[in-house]
């Protein structure tokens, strides 16, 4: 499995894409200098491979790249939040 990270800033998500098709993605929000986690959504036959936690870690680095503090709405990024 090679996944392949592609964040759209302009979109607001971050996606997962394996052979040219989104596997997953994560969307955000920013304001007031924090970027909110607002939903993870894998695609059902690729749940349990990592990915979700690849597409939350990415999101964490391009908070800590840009200065923003990082928050999750999301439950599933709330919980891998929880154990950084």
């Amino acid at each position: 499995m090679t996944i392949e990270i592609r964040h759209d800033r302009d979109a607001a998500r971050i996606s997962a894409m394996e052979e040219g098709r989104e596997v997953g993605y994560v969307t955000y929000s920013v304001s007031d200098g924090a970027m909110n986690i607002t939903h993870t959504v894998i695609l059902p036959e690729m749940r349990g491979k990592g990915i979700g936690r690849i597409l939350v870690d990415r999101a964490c680095e391009f908070a800590s790249e840009e200065g923003f503090e990082t928050r999750a709405s999301c439950s599933y990024a709330a919980s891998v939040l929880a154990k950084k």
